[in-house]
């Protein structure tokens, strides 16, 4: 009966949600190329700023679990509607993910610069964060409109 109950909740609200759902595989994906390949650091020279802050073990662990507290808030979010804050671990996802992308970007400029990298990993990952910052503000706009409810 649960399960019915979460794949309802899911449904219903998955085309709100669908870039929460995309980056939440961004971010688990990150996690399983980090995990099955302790090397990436080492082979790509546009990672080395982000390789100073850990190595991909590190960081494989740390794409995991906030892919799993997100995955946690989209089956929470509209299947128990009990649950209030549902938005706020929504919008905490988004900022997470938000400083988290943002990093790799600024490591991948930094690499552009010095004449080390790969400018396209700029864009991608701009465009990642910039995905973030739009669901952080979705996230946000479900906090004050259950403000208001209750």
């Amino acid at each position: 009966m649960i399960v019915l109950r979460i794949a309802g909740g899911i449904r219903q609200h998955f085309g709100m949600r669908v870039t929460e759902w995309i980056m939440t595989g961004a971010l688990f994906g990150w996690s399983g190329c980090l995990a099955l390949d302790p090397l990436t650091f080492d082979r790509s020279p546009s990672m080395a700023v982000i390789a100073t802050y850990g190595d991909e073990f590190f960081w494989a662990n740390v794409c995991l679990l906030a892919g799993l507290l997100r995955l946690g808030a989209l089956i929470v979010n509209g299947t128990f509607k009990g649950f209030r804050y549902s938005p706020h671990f929504r919008a905490g996802a988004s900022v997470a993910s938000c400083v988290f992308w943002g990093q790799i970007a600024l490591g991948v400029l930094v690499a552009v610069l010095t004449a080390h990298g790969s400018g396209t990993g700029v864009v991608v990952y701009l465009t990642f964060m910039t995905i973030e910052m739009w669901n952080l503000f979705r996230a946000w706009a479900d906090v004050g409109a259950a403000q208001r409810r209750h």
